[in-house]
Parts: C-alpha cells; structure tokens; sequence
C-alpha cells in the first residue's frame, strides 16, 4: 500500500488554483465585482501562470467586451470610481485594445467633471444678509429729536393754501429685486422633430447569446441633448430575459445627433440578428 502524501502536499493538491478561483467566481455571477475576488481578476492571476496561461488568456478574450459594456455603464451613470476601476481591467486584459483610448478620454472627462462639482460644493454659499430691522425694532430717537417733535404748535396755524393740482403722493419704495435663479436644465422639445442621427455605432453581440444562437432586440428610451449627445438611457422593453439589456444600454451612449440647441425625448429598438453562418446552425 502506497503511504499518504504529507500533510503539505496535500494542502497544495486541495488548494484552488486561481484559474479554478475564477471559474467559481464566473459560475456565481462574480465576473467584475467584488473588487479582488471576481473573475476577472483570478483569470488574469491565472495568466501569470505558465500552465494555466493559454486557458486564461482564453478565457479573458472572451469577458473582454463585457468588462468594455459594464465601463460604459458606469461612465453613463457618472460612477467615476467604478469606471476608473473597469478601465483598468480593460488595459490589463489588453493594453491595445481598440476601445481603450475612448473610455480613457471618457473616464478622465467624468473624474475632471466630479473634481469640478466637488470644488464648487465646496465654496461656502455667502451667507443671506440679515433683514433690515422693522419699525417695531427701530432705534428709539435721540432725545434732541424728541424734544423738537413735542414742541407746542402755534395756536393760529394759517389754513394751508390749495394747490392747482393734486399732491404728490409720497415715494413708493420699490419692491425688492428676487435673488437670481439658476438657469434651469434644458427644456425637452414635445412633438418636435427628432434630429438627425450623425453617428451610429453597432451593439456587441453578447457570446451567450450568440453560442446559443439566439437573436432578439431591446427598445431604449433617452434623451438628446442640445449637442447632440445622449444621456438618461433606460430600458423600455427587451427580449429573451433580458440578455440583450447590457449591449443595448451601452451601445445608445456612443450616438450622436444633430445638434439643435434643445434637448429632445427619444427612442430606438436595438436589433440583434446573428451572422449569416450562425443563423443557419454553422
């Protein structure tokens, strides 16, 4: 009978290889989160490693546009911190990636944004000036003042001569001016044309969908703004359990529009129809 391995040996044969770390995290839908324990970052582990390398790297192609979609995402909500983080992964999984250099721009855009609002929270509002005291509160008049406002009134006071016209009535005061109003947000035009889309971009195909080879589409609402630019993305409706929400939700970030000075409510259907050789079973 062949004797048990030592007690180390087999603390090494029992112990998770990050390759085995990062399939458990994929199966419990960790793939980006939480930070340090995630997918992701166990492939990438797992990479480092000459006999897992091939496998991981495989494995990192494939979660590649899904860590690309969820940078996206949190660009669109103004999560800096999170998209800074996602970004990063981005560059390690593939530091030439064709999309690095666009969420670059545009994660260095939103911190530069959230710095900006941080520093304008951060001036004090002046304090409002305190009301003008009333009559009630007034400072009682000199004594001087007095004195001369009780002098008896001579007893045969000459009648007061009448004018041709009318007195003057006393000068109104004028009404305070109201305290200035921040400008609100741009207005969204109802009823009014939709304008003209300049820059389209194409949705990733999600690979489980596209292993199963299944097709479907997701109907977006958003808002165009006076640039051109879209922002508040939300999902109106969507097909086969919501597989195609994320690609949908990220890709209507990257359109542009005409610009036309006002902001105008909006929306498309994202169409997923697989390639020629998928949809016939190739």
């Amino acid at each position: 009978m062949s004797a048990a391995p030592p007690g180390d040996a087999r603390m090494e044969v029992g112990a998770a290889t990050a390759y085995a770390r990062a399939t458990r995290a994929l199966s419990a839908n960790r793939m980006l989160s939480p930070a340090g324990d995630n997918a992701v970052e166990h492939y990438l582990e797992a990479r480092s490693q000459a006999s897992e390398q091939v496998r991981a790297q495989a494995a990192l192609a494939e979660l590649q546009p899904y860590v690309v979609i969820a940078t996206e995402q949190a660009i669109a909500r103004d999560d800096a911190q999170e998209a800074s983080r996602l970004q990063h992964l981005v560059e390690r999984i593939d530091a030439q990636a064709p999309a690095l250099p666009r969420l670059r721009a545009e994660v260095s855009s939103l911190l530069r944004d959230q710095a900006a609002r941080a520093t304008a929270a951060s001036v004090a509002t002046p304090p409002a000036p305190s009301a003008a005291p009333s009559a009630m509160t007034r400072p009682p008049t000199p004594p001087a003042i007095l004195a001369t406002a009780t002098t008896t009134v001579p007893e045969a006071a000459p009648p007061p001569i009448p004018s041709a016209s009318p007195p003057m009535p006393a000068a109104v005061q004028e009404a305070p001016r109201p305290a200035s109003v921040p400008a609100p947000s741009p207005r969204v035009a109802q009823g009014a044309r939709t304008p003209r889309l300049l820059q389209d971009a194409q949705p990733r195909y999600p690979l489980p969908a596209l292993r199963a080879r299944i097709e479907g589409q997701a109907e977006v609402a958003f808002t165009i703004q006076p640039d051109g630019s879209v922002r508040d993305v939300r999902l109106l409706s969507s097909t086969s359990d919501g597989m195609f929400d994320a690609s949908a939700l990220a890709v209507a970030q990257r359109w542009r529009f005409e610009a036309t000075g006002q902001a105008h409510a909006s929306s498309r259907t994202v169409r997923f129809r697989l390639p020629a050789a998928n949809a016939g079973g190739g």
